[in-house]
């Protein structure tokens, strides 16, 4: 074989192999299930063990149906549950739903009954209150150097918890007076503007624990004061964020959507700095006329 021959040879079998670790990789990330399914997972297993039935379609029908004639459940949680069966059931037992004619017809069907009078109270979906900036900032202010810095952050860019938890001090601009967010909702990075008091917070948090470019800017801190970069839950975050304020990272997100729409920002200059790339969700889920408002005209 000549040399020419043999580097085309070699060129290919990199090629094929390079195709064949592509696939096993995406395989494995398919089948993977998502950290926030195990709750559901875990109480369908534990109800298919009470009630002596076999892992499978018609335990998850059962058991769908038993969650809302009986258990009641939210129609939100109703689909979450489904979710996760489903993943599970893939993954695990190698059953795909997809295709099964009789079970897409009981799922219709059990969907339909959310509409009914007795089921339709399971349908009502309350979001997180908005929280007078005022008084928020006010409350932040009286907080240790960590949790204020932090708090801030999260009012005044709107981040879900998700973008929270994956930020590291080297995303922060300050000069330019913003932050640069990776917005794991939708898989893509987004600038942020910052205000002087913020930026002046974030500061005075890197000098005190001698923060590094690389270090993840929740991290973790213990009772000794010691402070580690890592790249905390969002579970872990929410309990952050109880302890300090008694409030979610969206009492905070709806906080600054509603202080920015009450000050006269339009919906896309709102949706620069949430990150909000659907202005009708933005709408429906973030501006609906607040109590204080209706209050003014009774």
């Amino acid at each position: 074989m000549t040399g020419f021959k043999l580097a085309i040879y070699q060129d290919t079998l990199e090629i094929q192999k390079r195709y064949h670790n592509r696939k096993i990789h995406i395989e494995k990330k398919m089948e993977e299930i998502p950290k926030q399914y195990e709750g559901d997972i875990r109480r369908y297993k534990n109800y298919c063990c009470s009630t002596g039935q076999v892992i499978g379609t018609e335990a998850m029908l059962d058991y769908l149906y038993i969650s809302l004639t009986e258990q009641q459940v939210k129609k939100t949680t109703w689909e979450r549950r489904l979710a996760a069966i489903r993943k599970y059931l893939s993954v695990i037992h190698k059953i795909e739903l997809k295709g099964e004619a009789g079970v897409a017809y009981e799922l219709s069907g059990i969907r339909k009954m959310y509409q009914e009078d007795q089921y339709a109270h399971l349908t009502q979906v309350r979001g997180k209150s908005a929280i007078d900036k005022k008084e928020l900032t006010d409350m932040l202010d009286r907080l240790p150097i960590r949790a204020k810095a932090i708090c801030l952050v999260n009012l005044i860019t709107a981040n879900r918890p998700s973008e929270m938890v994956r930020l590291k001090i080297n995303d922060f601009d300050l000069k330019n007076k913003c932050v640069h967010v990776y917005l794991k909702k939708q898989k893509r990075w987004h600038t942020k503007r910052l205000t002087p008091e913020v930026i002046y917070a974030i500061d005075v948090y890197i000098r005190e624990y001698h923060l590094k470019a690389d270090n993840y800017f929740v991290g973790r801190v213990y009772k000794n004061g010691r402070y580690e970069s890592t790249a905390i839950s969002e579970i872990g975050y929410y309990q952050f964020l109880q302890r300090w304020t008694g409030l979610t990272g969206y009492n905070f997100r709806k906080s600054q959507v509603v202080a920015m729409h009450a000050a006269g920002a339009d919906l896309p200059t709102i949706a620069q700095q949430t990150g909000h790339q659907s202005l009708e969700t933005l709408i429906q889920h973030y501006l609906t006329v607040s109590e204080v408002t209706v209050d003014k005209y009774l």
